[in-house]
């Protein structure tokens, strides 16, 4: 079987029968492919792709499956991050995002966008964490404000001791 190397995307099955194949998927233990040739081990990274496409399907959604290879360019990296081109650049520029230089274009390497990718979701959040005050009915909009701005002063202190 050729695997076809391009993008497609799939709509949502029948309630059912995905039920059944998220129930199946859920349980622990090793997990295999039955076909005519015989039984096929899964490979954990197949398990969790197969876990989340029937997710996103039992929530209604629509799953697009696109092949990426190993290096990408600077623009499919952007593409894939949600970001510019220019954006990504910069990143590249900082160091946060390794690249490589072949003749004039920069090329990234997938593993390297996908770890950027988790630490920048997790800069993100930790700027969420640090910018939420506790909400008590004894504080009134003065403090919540003042907290905030204790908050801000102290991320942009850790972001500039960072650099």
């Amino acid at each position: 079987m050729t695997a076809q190397l391009e993008t497609h995307t799939y709509l949502p099955a029948d309630q059912a029968e995905l039920s059944q194949v998220e129930g199946v998927l859920s349980g622990e233990g090793e997990f295999a492919l039955v076909g005519p040739e015989g039984t096929v081990p899964i490979p954990e990274e197949v398990h969790h792709l197969l876990v989340q496409v029937v997710g996103a399907m039992q929530a209604g959604r629509a799953v697009t499956l696109t092949p990426q290879t190993r290096r990408l360019t600077t623009q499919q990296a952007a593409d894939l991050l949600g970001v510019s081109r220019p954006t990504l650049v910069k990143a590249i520029e900082s160091g946060d995002l390794p690249c490589e230089r072949i003749s004039s274009r920069r090329m990234v390497v997938l593993e390297d966008v996908l770890a950027y990718q988790r630490a920048r979701r997790e800069r993100q959040l930790a700027a969420v964490a640090a910018t939420a005050a506790q909400m008590d009915d004894e504080l009134d909009e003065e403090e919540v404000q003042e907290l905030l701005k204790e908050a801000r002063t102290k991320r942009a202190v850790q972001r500039r001791e960072s650099r």
